[in-house]
């Protein structure tokens, strides 16, 4: 079980988070692929007006060609964007997300993803999901710490997290990404992802999934979810070293997250 400490509620003005994702899985609906959801997009479009619809193809070989390769359409996928392309819904066959780049804090994100669950379920009938996650990917780089060399960022995180980057028998590789997966309850985990990108801007990539799977009730998603905001707070603030969360010029926040 997980036991991050809890740890004194702060904003940082140089926060490293790029991008919130909500992902709720559901049994497949059909209609969702066989028809306009021009229902969903009235319930949204206030906030999101932008549409954009995606649809793949997926190219199946025949051993040692022995039949022409054939070539059939992937579900749709509608993403519905706010004006300014950072916020968007994506809706498909079996889950719908909702996905920030331009996240302030729990209180506002909350909003809009019960926002979207209703209208998701109302229109959709949705019985349950079978899986909901909740990502926060945060890219530290010497923009947004102030390090000055690779040594300075990653000294900002735990030495846990960054000892097969400090060894001898190499001066800086190229690229390194891990995952560690983590039991945090009855069919729930966190995955902690955590990479380094060797480039004319070294960054480090601290990817906190927590999700669960099952037939999960959708009957409160927000407070589930606000539980899961909790741990990777929590997660995401151990895997900082607290000399060092200065370098995001933290404010106090009085209790918000």
């Amino acid at each position: 079980m997980l036991r991050f400490p809890q740890r004194e509620d702060v904003h940082l003005q140089r926060a490293p988070l790029a991008e919130v994702i909500c992902q709720v899985r559901f049994p497949p609906i059909l209609r969702i692929a066989s028809e306009q959801p021009a229902a969903f997009q009235e319930r949204v479009r206030g906030q999101f007006p932008k549409l954009e619809v995606q649809q793949g193809m997926i190219v199946q070989m025949a051993p040692l060609g022995t039949v022409p390769p054939s070539v059939q359409p992937e579900p749709r996928l509608f993403r519905f964007k706010s004006p300014d392309d950072r916020t968007s819904v994506s809706l498909a066959l079996e889950f719908y997300a909702l996905s920030t780049t331009a996240y302030t804090h729990w209180r506002d994100f909350s909003a809009l993803l019960a926002f979207v669950s209703t209208a998701a379920q109302e229109i959709y009938s949705l019985p349950y999901a079978t899986r909901i996650g909740l990502r926060y990917i945060n890219n530290l780089t010497s923009e947004n710490t102030g390090a000055n060399s690779v040594a300075d960022l990653l000294n900002i995180l735990r030495p846990e997290l960054t000892a097969l980057l400090n060894q001898d028998p190499w001066d800086e590789p190229l690229d390194m990404f891990n995952q560690v997966l983590l039991a945090a309850g009855e069919n729930e985990r966190l995955a902690l992802r955590t990479g380094f990108r060797s480039k004319e801007q070294p960054d480090f990539v601290l990817d906190l999934d927590y999700f669960v799977e099952g037939n999960v009730p959708l009957n409160d998603i927000i407070g589930l979810c606000g539980r899961y905001h909790d741990v990777i707070y929590n997660a995401f603030r151990w895997c900082i070293r607290e000399d060092k969360l200065a370098a995001f010029g933290p404010v106090p926040t009085r209790g918000e997250k």
